[in-house]
């Protein structure tokens, strides 16, 4: 399956107090609803090329041992763009064990790209646990991060409509849960890790 679509998506960082206290809210409410459980495995150059330089995220994500997919992410102002492959069974053991990437619209757009692409390898992985809740024009997304030896918490918006949607939405959930907005610009899950994983390897 080849899928290009655009991603309305804003976040925030929570505590885990904060974190606990939602998703036993909507528990409560769909005492039915499954955490999905999400492997992401993060993509880059040895310089971090893509993340640095291009405003994208590589990577590889595997939804509850079952589904598999390649996805490229474009960061833009108005919204991100996602071109995003199915992986087969041998496809993905092809990428996550010998960095061969199968043929598809994410080999095609890195293709457009100045790097090799036997440049890029896994990066690091990140671990999420995560509560989905539909709604009519969007999804709320709470989720429960392990990377490298760390846990962090955020909530996301995933609007169907647009940004500024998607902004004003983080607002009405940020005043129905007392949360704080930040100033500071939300860091995505793939530079968190990316990060976490450095600083390690730095330390060793």
């Amino acid at each position: 399956m080849i899928k290009t679509q655009k991603e309305y998506e804003t976040r925030l960082m929570l505590t885990e107090e904060q974190y606990f206290f939602i998703v036993t809210y909507y528990m409560n409410i769909q005492p039915n609803k499954h955490f999905l459980q999400i492997t992401n495995h993060y993509y880059d150059t040895d310089e971090l090329n893509l993340t640095k330089d291009q405003r994208m995220t590589l990577r590889v994500r595997i939804i509850n041992d079952v589904k598999s997919e390649l996805t490229l992410k474009i960061k833009g102002e108005d919204g991100d763009e996602e071109v995003t492959d199915g992986l087969s069974p041998k496809e993905q053991e092809l990428l996550l064990e010998q960095n061969i990437f199968p043929y598809g619209q994410v080999r095609n757009r890195l293709m457009l790209l100045p790097y090799p692409l036997n440049k890029y390898h896994r990066i690091t992985s990140l671990f999420n646990r995560r509560l989905e809740i539909e709604f009519e024009d969007h999804i709320l997304v709470v989720d429960k991060n392990t990377f490298e030896d760390e846990v962090d918490y955020n909530l996301e918006i995933e609007s169907s409509v647009g940004i500024v949607h998607a902004k004003e939405l983080l607002k009405e959930y940020a005043n129905k849960f007392d949360l704080t907005l930040s100033k500071e610009k939300y860091i995505g899950k793939a530079r968190r890790a990316i990060t976490a994983s450095l600083k390690k390897l730095n330390n060793n």
